[in-house]
């Protein structure tokens, strides 16, 4: 499935990485790899990347390359549903700076539903029409899984401060941002790294459109700055699977 190859493409890059591989010369350009963006951006901007959310984190590929690119930050990988957290914590559980959190993030705390995909669990998602899921025909399954929001999580945690927060929940990404509304309104955020599908929202799908989510982003400061396409399926209605960098810059 197109979507698994793209896990598969982050635990390759992952390996490149560490054994100081790279297709391109990442300090020639913007828009190559998210993470070396991030690192030059806070280097020019005197920022320190300190804690890293990984909203979405499935079983750790994204958690991987952040321990990378940032060894000195505290990662905090939130994965609600119950058997991908326990294959994340099998294999990043004893992370010394890496805390799984066995929880979804959103715009309200509870228990709500998540639909899992038995045939991919990077396709499991909290709404039951996200965009790969009607393109490509699939039905999720209703599971209880338990959420909460970002700034509940931070005023719990005693969390001032959020570097980087990446989201890859397969159209849930604009309820996480909606539970971040503190967080964003005291510019405490400062790099939001999301998956989308589409620019527009479209009829019948949730989530997945990034318009949306610059609308939302673009008051509290934060301004655009590449797209990583992971994925192009161009039998039939063109889909892809792509990211966007927001960065909020010194006022």
């Amino acid at each position: 499935m197109h979507l698994v190859h793209s896990q598969l493409g982050k635990s390759v890059k992952y390996f490149l990485i560490r054994s100081g591989f790279s297709l391109v010369q990442l300090s020639s350009r913007y828009g190559v790899e998210p993470f070396s963006d991030i690192r030059r951006l806070s280097e020019k901007w005197n920022y320190s990347i300190r804690t890293f959310f990984d909203v979405g984190a499935n079983e750790g590929q994204t958690a991987l390359i952040a321990l990378l690119y940032f060894p000195q930050a505290r990662i905090f990988s939130f994965e609600p549903h119950p058997a991908t957290f326990s294959a994340l914590l099998s294999k990043l559980g004893n992370r010394k700076n890496l805390q799984c959190v066995n929880l979804a993030l959103g715009s309200q705390a509870g228990e709500l539903e998540m639909f899992e995909y038995e045939s991919a669990s990077v396709l499991n998602s909290m709404v039951p029409d996200a965009q790969f899921a009607v393109r490509f025909g699939t039905v999720g399954r209703p599971i209880p899984i338990q959420c909460t929001t970002l700034d509940r999580f931070c005023s719990e945690a005693g969390i001032d401060a959020l570097d980087v927060l990446k989201i890859d929940t397969e159209g849930f990404e604009l309820e996480v941002l909606h539970g971040a509304s503190r967080m964003l309104q005291s510019r405490a955020i400062k790099f939001v790294f999301v998956e989308f599908n589409t620019l527009q929202p479209q009829e019948g799908r949730s989530g997945g459109a990034l318009s949306p989510i610059d609308s939302l982003l673009y008051p509290h400061g934060f301004r655009f700055i590449a797209s990583y396409n992971d994925m192009i399926v161009t039998e039939g209605e063109t889909f892809l699977v792509s990211n966007a960098l927001f960065a909020l810059p010194p006022s």
